[in-house]
């Protein structure tokens, strides 16, 4: 996590009741500069038809004039390239692919508000956070049921849940 992050971590655990309001101001070009790090650079392209090595060779450029459109919130999300991928049994599932300079800001906002909102979080609780998955919850379960604490279960099967109704 790079220190900016962790500076409004720590703000976020200290001080509780203060709410961040300036989320654009908080995308910097140090977030955003590791955000590209984090990026596939032999993924599809987006609807400007601009791949990630396209784009590296003017990072400096990009990036101090995504800073600027951030901070003066003149940055509006781009559309999306749709395409239908094969799915099991017959089936089609729809992708969508940002272009590279969105797929950064999307990744910065992830990053800003999982350091901000994992101070509020439970360490109990395994849902949606990094670096916890299902077989943590499913162990911490298991030992809390073995110990007697919790009485009941919930098991759920959301499969089609989400199908649009026809």
């Amino acid at each position: 996590m790079p220190p900016s992050l962790q500076g409004r971590a720590q703000q976020a655990k200290s001080q509780k009741p203060d709410r961040f309001r300036n989320l654009y101001g908080m995308r910097t070009a140090d977030l955003l500069r590791d955000c590209w790090r984090a990026i596939k650079k032999h993924a599809a392209y987006g609807v400007d038809r601009v791949r990630a090595q396209e784009y590296a060779p003017n990072l400096e450029d990009n990036s101090r004039h995504l800073v600027e459109r951030l901070k003066h919130k003149r940055s509006r999300a781009t559309l999306v390239r749709r395409h239908s991928r094969p799915h099991g049994g017959g089936k089609v599932r729809p992708l969508g692919r940002p272009v590279v300079e969105e797929t950064r800001v999307q990744l910065a906002v992830t990053r800003l508000h999982t350091a901000i909102d994992a101070q509020d979080v439970r360490r109990c609780r395994s849902g949606y956070r990094p670096q916890v998955g299902a077989r943590d919850a499913v162990d911490t379960w298991t030992i809390t049921r073995q110990c007697g604490r919790d009485h009941w279960g919930v098991d759920a099967d959301s499969t089609g849940c989400f199908d649009p109704a026809s």
